[in-house]
């Protein structure tokens, strides 16, 4: 895949969506309760935490992450990635929530739907022998709610332009807190369930890839995809400027973990970069 593709992949807010988990949080000392944190894709995410009601905010920042090539694989890439936090009212913008609208806003509970991407892996990330599975746009719905402190959200996504690529659902649990004025960080918990569509797509492996490949085929079933561990902090610089960074583990599940060119059922993940608030 060529740099500009991965580029558009990052922009189009489905690589690194726990990255809104640290985007969102402002100076003040009560930062926390605005902070959003988003639920795990395909490489896991947090959750989307209640927003303060009518609120605009326009963050813009890059950093550098290191990824899988794709989940279960044991080689790894440094990518660039755009980080986008964009709040007009109840539209928004984010990395790793999509495009979208806040049809319930309170201060503490939220619900909505949005576009987002569900992430494949191209030609020269498949193991040998195995076709390319197509990146999708898909539908999301959501809930969070907000209950002395922790986020609990709820997410589905449905492929749209591949509509083989199936259904996620996410479920997650965080707790962003401020440890100082200028730092804020959340510890996260998520799990993923996969239909079999999805399962088949991104995990399986045809009769005529078992012909050309060294795996058997494999047609795994709808079940928990993974169970990730997530912690993001963003520290203030000023005002306007602020580091972000995130440290994670992912751990495929069930027929996920038993694909026959799965090398690695455990895998971290890790971020940096820099933001900046207008």
């Amino acid at each position: 895949m060529t740099r500009v593709s991965r580029l558009k992949r990052l922009a189009a807010f489905g690589m690194w969506p726990t990255l809104v988990v640290v985007c969102g949080a402002t100076s003040s000392s009560n930062a926390s309760p605005g902070i959003d944190v988003e639920p795990p894709d395909e490489l896991g995410r947090t959750t989307s935490a209640p927003a303060q009601k009518g609120s605009r905010n326009v963050t813009l920042g890059l950093g550098v992450a290191a990824r899988p090539h794709f989940q279960g694989s044991e080689g790894y890439q440094g990518e660039p990635v755009p980080l986008i936090d964009i709040e007009l009212g109840r539209f928004f913008a984010k990395s790793g929530e999509g495009i979208g609208l806040n049809v319930i806003e309170t201060s503490a509970f939220r619900a909505g739907v949005a576009v987002n991407w569900m992430q494949g892996y191209d030609d020269d990330e498949a193991p040998d022998g195995l076709s390319e599975v197509k990146d999708a746009l898909g539908a999301r719905v959501f809930a969070a709610v907000r209950l002395k402190g922790t986020v609990a959200t709820l997410a589905g996504t449905k492929a749209v332009t591949e509509s083989e690529r199936g259904l996620l659902i996410n479920a997650s649990l965080a707790y962003p807190f401020a440890v100082t004025k200028r730092l804020m960080v959340v510890p996260s918990l998520g799990a993923t369930w996969a239909d079999e569509d999805y399962m088949v797509s991104y995990f399986g492996v045809e009769a005529s890839e078992a012909a050309t490949s060294s795996f058997n085929r494999y047609t795994p079933r709808a079940s928990l995809r993974d169970a990730s561990f997530r912690l993001s902090a963003k520290y203030l610089i000023s005002d306007k400027i602020s580091v972000v960074a995130l440290a994670g583990v992912t751990h495929l599940l069930g027929d996920a973990a038993d694909s026959p060119f799965v090398e690695r059922q455990t895998q971290p993940l890790g971020f940096i970069g820099l933001t900046y608030t207008f």
